[in-house]
């Protein structure tokens, strides 16, 4: 498989996030933007470099030029819609997470993101069905990473999730 232009930077972008280097994050992923000034990847953690640092108008910039290359990229319309929630603008946050959600249906992190947001508008019932999809979505994910099939992320629950569907196998076995 062929890396992506600038995929070096996203490396040492990720490695710096990990360890909550957020300024050496932001250098990364600036270079990898440079690189490859149509990576939504590359923009989209850019944006999530300068959130960590609170420079949040810097972020949404960020966000939407992701979005605007890349329309389908569910994490930069989540991530989004996390600066427009943070700044309180609930309506837009909502059609954020929103459009995540419709981009990429099994992206987890953006139903939870969306069932937060209902919760904080008192949509209860939305909420919970936003967040229970979130978690049956999370723990998929988590039980594909601990087969080795999937990415390394596990999840809103994650090694709790793979314990609770080994036991919820084995009851039901």
């Amino acid at each position: 498989m062929e890396q992506e232009p600038g995929g070096v930077h996203l490396a040492e972008g990720e490695r710096h996030l990990d360890a909550g280097e957020w300024r050496d994050a932001e250098t990364a992923f600036r270079r990898a933007a440079e690189v490859n000034p149509s990576s939504a990847l590359a923009l989209s953690k850019l944006g999530v470099a300068l959130a960590h640092q609170r420079r949040l108008d810097e972020a949404e910039k960020a966000f939407v030029r992701a979005v605007q290359v890349s329309p389908r990229y569910a994490p930069a319309w989540s991530n989004l819609g996390n600066v427009y929630r943070e700044t309180g603008r609930t309506d837009e946050a909502l059609e954020a997470y929103q459009r995540a959600v419709a981009v990429d249906p099994e992206y987890w992190v953006a139903h939870q993101n969306l069932g937060g947001l209902y919760k904080q508008l008192g949509r209860t019932s939305e909420a919970i069905s936003s967040l229970r999809k979130a978690t049956r979505l999370s723990a998929r994910g988590a039980l594909r990473t601990a087969t080795g099939s999937g990415r390394r992320r596990l999840g809103c629950l994650g090694g709790a999730a793979i314990l609770l569907l080994t036991l919820g196998a084995l009851i039901a076995a």
